[in-house]
């Protein structure tokens, strides 16, 4: 944990991939202070009539950010416009063409190689 999970129907070439894995794994252990070996990128490529906005085809990505509990607004924040700038950069997408959302979890819930995760760092 973190575990951020990107749902996209055009698919993304490896390289895209390679690099976003990378500056969102640079970017979580900036922000947040998360160690690189509990961070996850995972990438879902969707049927191309599965994603809908308003009641229509759109093909805009959606960003769900999985973090233990406990960090600030103004963290949380920082990491939603952290992605969203390396998301544009490297896509070359503009920023109305993602939505992210943080979903923080307790602790206690997130469980790795059968034992608990610690409490987040404080930032």
């Amino acid at each position: 944990m973190p575990v951020v999970v990107v749902e996209k129907k055009d698919p993304i070439g490896s390289e895209i991939k390679d690099q976003l894995a990378l500056e969102i794994t640079a970017v979580l252990r900036d922000v947040i202070k998360s160690p690189d070996d509990l961070i996850s990128v995972v990438f879902h490529e969707l049927p191309p009539d599965n994603t809908y906005r308003a009641g229509q085809p759109t093909d805009e990505a959606l960003i769900f950010v999985h973090i233990r509990s406990g960090r600030s607004d103004e963290v949380v924040l920082s990491l939603l416009e952290a992605i969203t700038d390396v998301w544009t950069r490297v896509t070359g997408e503009p920023d109305d063409a993602i939505e992210l959302v943080v979903l923080q979890h307790p602790a206690k819930w997130v469980m790795r190689g059968r034992a608990r995760l610690p409490e987040p760092p404080t930032v």
